[in-house]
């Protein structure tokens, strides 16, 4: 009976190895709470960009059937934004409202070029685009290499850069015809 009283006399209290244990415990899922909260995060942004590539594409898409006498084909990734007159204000021909949704649509996706300078008609037109580093180019059955469609397909891409890194992309791709 006497060691029974001072086996519990001695366990008053936590000992230090023990609250040690429990901080480790509770930082690691911490962070792994952490880590979650981050990657969801990462997964909403992205589905922001892919839902804006989206709707550029659909734009462009609804440019083009408006104006159905002009071939918005062979606008590449790298192309600047044409300068062109602004058919809002203005009146504009079909040729110069073709000019005018591609330089639109371009301004949109990413008004800056590679050294970070905005685009002269990006700034006439006064739009900033929504995509990091984000590109577009329409290809038609002419040049598939970028888009493998049939005869009498148009094939918008949009893409955008997916990492800090600037060296991977993600994209969307929209095909159709323009019958």
């Amino acid at each position: 009976m006497k060691t029974r009283l001072l086996s519990r006399q001695r366990q008053k209290g936590f000992s230090l190895v023990e609250v040690l244990v429990s901080v480790v415990i509770l930082s690691v899922g911490i962070l792994g709470v952490a880590g979650l909260q981050m990657l969801s995060l990462q997964q909403n942004r992205n589905s922001l960009f892919r839902a804006d590539a989206l709707l550029l594409g659909g734009d462009i898409l609804d440019r083009m059937r408006a104006n159905p006498l002009q071939n918005y084909a062979g606008v590449g990734f790298s192309d600047v934004p044409p300068s062109t007159a602004d058919c809002v204000q203005e009146e504009c021909t079909v040729l110069q409202m073709k000019d005018y949704d591609i330089a639109l649509w371009r301004c949109s996706i990413n008004h800056l070029d590679a050294l970070n300078e905005p685009y002269s008609s990006c700034a006439t037109l006064a739009v900033t685009g929504s995509l990091p580093g984000g590109q577009g180019a329409i290809v038609n059955d002419d040049d598939d290499a970028l888009c493998a469609v049939e005869t009498g397909e148009t094939c918008v891409i949009v893409r955008w850069v997916d990492d800090t890194k600037g060296q991977t992309y993600s994209s969307v791709t929209l095909r159709t015809r323009m019958d």
